[in-house]
């Protein structure tokens, strides 16, 4: 249910009830207050579009422009309806004003803004070089991304350039503060390494297109739907974001291109699948312009999706051959360790440093506390060989761990 509050001017608010009425609206569902000082109507709209009442009154009165009127739209916690079977024929949505003052009003550059922005990427960017989940997911929660996401996709269903402008304006000045700060704890933190959670970072695969989209249409569907207010989603679509720009800036320290193509690659395939889910999931729920706007709309909407799409399959070629990589370039490693694993545990105490493969060559990196066996290495070799189902030339490099009492 909606509530409006509509003020005009004294004597308007019989002009008002007859479009009501024309309209289709129950007389139990409105109430007229007259004064000298001016008319109060309002409406409670438990059944039917709330957009197509508002696309009606602004179009015969002038809330914009004059004080003397006014239009106050809510949504009450609580309803109990007097007409259940009716109520059960509509779905609750959100209105057209409601969505677009809450893009507004989460997309404004301004100083708590920047402030959220840059505590978020500080965080997360200390959770990704100590590797640290919970500290990168304590870092998202509080990241202000989803906004300018927002924005931009309801300013382009809407019709609306100035809404979008806004939109790629906070998002810009977001990725500029996310990858400074990045940048700035790489060079500050002594001696950073690639940790797990950066590593993963650095090759996107389809999987992330996906889990972006899924966001994404999670996010819109929420927030049609009011419940945007618990964060939940938002967070999902920060994770989508933010960890990679902090990544692109870490990268930028390291001086290492591969991380900064990588997470670079990941961030614009996230954007993408973002704004895609975003923009079919308000138009097939109903999100429409008003009546002038509609044309605008549309060929904005129909422009937008071609170049968007496009992208989206162009980008999708080297994710795919990202994902081949990643799928040949793990399994070795795990199938290693695993058998590695399995025969020296019982032994004697070892640990696998690192495992690294290039081309036919698999050089294992291990430091055993008591003298292998290499009768027992060769044998690893051999399962080894016949598990990985390819000639490869084994070797390994064990470092000895001596313990001196002094």
């Amino acid at each position: 249910m909606q509530i409006v509050h509509a003020t005009f001017r004294a004597g308007e608010g019989e002009e008002a009830v007859k479009l009501l009425d024309i309209l289709g609206i129950d007389i139990e569902d409105y109430k007229l207050i007259e004064s000298k000082s001016g008319d109060l109507l309002i409406i409670n709209l438990l059944y039917g579009n709330m957009d197509v009442l508002i696309d009606n009154l602004t179009s015969k009165f002038d809330f914009e422009d004059d004080k003397e009127r006014s239009l106050v739209i809510f949504t009450p916690d609580t309803v109990i309806p007097r007409d259940k079977k009716k109520l059960k024929s509509f779905s609750y949505q959100a209105t057209r004003e409601s969505l677009i003052t809450f893009a507004q009003n989460n997309s404004r550059v301004n100083g708590e803004y920047l402030m959220l922005v840059v505590a978020s990427a500080v965080i997360t960017s200390l959770g990704l070089i100590l590797d640290n989940v919970a500290v990168i997911v304590g870092g998202m929660v509080i990241a202000p991304v989803l906004g300018p996401i927002l924005a931009i996709t309801i300013g382009i269903v809407l019709g609306k350039p100035k809404l979008i402008k806004q939109g790629i304006s906070a998002e810009l000045i977001g990725i500029i503060f996310a990858i400074l700060v990045g940048f700035m704890w790489g060079m500050i933190i002594p001696d950073v390494e690639l940790t797990n959670s950066l590593q993963i970072r650095m090759y996107p695969t389809l999987a992330d297109l996906f889990i972006a989209i899924a966001a994404g249409a999670a996010a819109a569907y929420s927030l049609m739907k009011g419940q945007l207010r618990t964060g939940l989603v938002g967070v999902m679509v920060a994770a989508s974001l933010l960890p990679v720009m902090c990544t692109i800036g870490i990268g930028i320290s390291f001086a290492s291109q591969e991380m900064i193509l990588g997470a670079f690659l990941l961030l614009g395939g996230n954007y993408l699948g973002l704004l895609l889910a975003n923009i079919v999931v308000f138009y097939i729920k109903g999100l429409k312009p008003q009546n002038w706007y509609q044309f605008k709309a549309q060929k904005m909407i129909k422009k937008s999706l071609i170049f968007i799409v496009i992208a989206v399959l162009l980008l999708s070629i080297p994710l795919s051959f990202m994902t081949v990589f990643q799928f040949f370039r793990e399994k070795p490693v795990e199938i290693i360790k695993e058998t590695v694993k399995e025969n020296l545990v019982i032994n004697w105490d070892y640990h696998i440093e690192n495992v690294e493969i290039k081309g036919n060559l698999i050089n294992i990196y291990m430091y055993a506390e008591q003298k292998v066996d290499k009768n027992k290495l060769y044998s690893i070799k051999e399962q080894l060989q016949a598990k990985l189902k390819k000639e490869y030339n084994i070797n390994f490099k064990v470092i000895p761990i001596d313990e001196y009492n002094i």
